[in-house]
């Protein structure tokens, strides 16, 4: 059936999925985190300040200032979240707090419904809902989304799983009054605590090896994903998926099996929208289409294999969308990177330095990739600084590891913390890993501003340096209690490439 806003532009080919109502309160909210955050702004609007716990067991000064300007507005605070399950009816959890902590699963013996903050979003809202998710191009997936119903008169606004970019932290902060659509980036942290939640439609970028740690295994990373397409006997109305990854050529068959449109993409000769070859420089890319049987040649902001996918993505849900084709390939070549995204930094330097967020084992090697291709027109080096941000096995860091020694010629390991983890818990993984295989030369630097600077001062005419990792991330922790500092890749780069050319 469907909901309000049906003269939306694609609302045609979309049956909007009954939204469950949000339990009454009170309510337990865990994390305070901007998803955290948006959750009680909503809960407290909906019921009264009074009617929410929080729980968070950070002693940074940023949590801390929060919690004295929460507390201030009715909101209680409480150190043992256990000790409230019996006077609430719901909780909400923020995506970083893990289904396995014991008051989640306290909650679920009694029988309290665990719900995301994505999905308090959802349920407290009519607009339709883009889900948008993978291990990599989330982001730029949904730029070109954006800039695509942006064309259309879709009237989009951004949510979910962002950071660095435009948009709503969360999808609970998308207000009641946004006449549009709703593009969410959707990270598997918030599929699993989703228990009702799907969208109108839904785009699949890959599936590759990342957060096993969280997960267990690629089936239950797997089962995470799938949770955004397919719910029992219904599926999303529309669907856009990659037709060379393996979970996406099976998701087209349950979602079609559901009665739901499918729209494949990629370099597959079955594939709707094919990718026929691609050309990149610095700053632009030219990718070659075979859109349902039409040839078509576009050129872009967005350079690389990784983004000729992404562009075919977003065209894929255009097509199911039925939006008009040429307005949607304006858009698209007229979208501009995502901040921190293969984002050159020029400050005259004589070699090329770029801030790219790739940090998965797959989407490093793509950045690489492009990389080498981009030097060897010009018989340069690769140069490449990695501290792997965030938590991870062994056996995913040594795979990192792997990837970027693989596609250098000279690799600079450092730390980098986004929650504040001991910098050194995670370069001797990285560094095993490097050693695994064979390339050129690696160093450790700790300090990632020096590992920066250690990385220009080997740079020559024609090489390329990349700084991978963080992208746009501001923020750095240097220790779990202590503020957080901000760091900014390009910032950082462009300081230490005007210190160079004064010295």
């Amino acid at each position: 059936m469907l909901g309000v806003g049906a003269g939306l532009p694609g609302r045609e080919w979309v049956a909007e999925p009954v939204r469950p109502a949000v339990p009454d309160g009170p309510y337990l909210v865990m994390g305070i985190g901007n998803a955290g955050q948006a959750a009680v702004a909503a809960l407290a609007e909906r019921s009264g300040p009074s009617s929410v716990f929080v729980y968070d067991d950070s002693f940074a000064d940023e949590v801390r200032a929060c919690r004295r300007r929460l507390t201030k507005r009715g909101i209680t605070f409480v150190d043992d979240p256990i000790s409230v399950l019996e006077r609430v009816q719901a909780v909400i959890k923020s995506p970083g707090i893990l289904m396995s902590h014991p008051a989640l699963e306290a909650a679920t013996r009694l029988g309290i419904p665990v719900l995301d903050e994505l999905e308090l979003g959802w349920r407290l809202s009519w607009q339709p809902t883009i889900a948008v998710t993978g291990t990599d191009g989330k982001s730029t997936t949904c730029a070109l989304i954006i800039a695509a119903l942006s064309a259309a008169g879709g009237n989009p606004t951004l949510a979910g799983n962002v950071e660095g970019f435009r948009g709503a932290p969360a999808m609970s902060r998308v207000s009641g009054e946004h006449q549009g659509w709703v593009v969410a980036e959707v990270s598997s942290y918030q599929a699993e605590g989703s228990p009702e939640f799907l969208p109108s439609a839904a785009v699949l970028t890959n599936l590759s090896n990342a957060h096993l740690g969280r997960h267990g295994s690629m089936d239950g990373y797997a089962d995470a994903k799938r949770r955004l397409f397919v719910r029992g006997e219904s599926a999303v109305s529309v669907a856009a998926l990659n037709a060379d990854d393996v979970l996406g050529r099976r998701l087209a068959e349950e979602v079609g099996e559901r009665g739901g449109r499918t729209v494949t993409y990629g370099l597959a000769t079955e594939a709707d929208v094919r990718i026929r070859g691609c050309a990149s420089s610095l700053h632009t890319g030219i990718v070659e289409l075979e859109i349902l049987g039409d040839a078509i040649e576009l050129e872009t902001r967005l350079p690389g294999e990784h983004n000729a996918a992404n562009v075919a993505a977003a065209l894929a849900l255009a097509e199911g969308l039925g939006l008009e084709r040429e307005d949607t390939l304006e858009a698209l070549a007229a979208t501009k990177r995502v901040p921190g995204r293969f984002e050159p930094v020029d400050e005259g330097q004589p070699f090329d330095v770029v801030v790219d967020f790739a940090h998965t084992p797959v989407g490093i090697e793509k950045s690489l990739s492009l990389a080498r291709d981009l030097v060897s027109r010009r018989q340069g080096r690769t140069i490449a600084v990695m501290g792997k941000v965030g938590p991870g096995t062994r056996s995913y860091q040594e795979a990192i590891g792997r990837a970027c020694r693989a596609g250098t010629d000279h690799l600079v390991i450092c730390g980098s913390s986004l929650r504040g983890e001991p910098q050194l818990i995670e370069v001797p993984g990285v560094h095993a890993g490097a050693r695994q295989v064979r390339g050129g030369e690696v160093e450790i630097v700790i300090d990632r501003r020096k590992a920066i600077a250690r990385a220009f001062s080997v740079a020559r005419p024609g090489d390329l340096v990349l700084i991978l990792g963080r992208g746009g991330r501001r923020r750095m922790m240097y220790d779990t209690k202590g503020p957080a500092g901000v760091f900014d890749d390009r910032v950082v780069a462009g300081e230490l490439l005007r210190e160079l050319d004064g010295g």
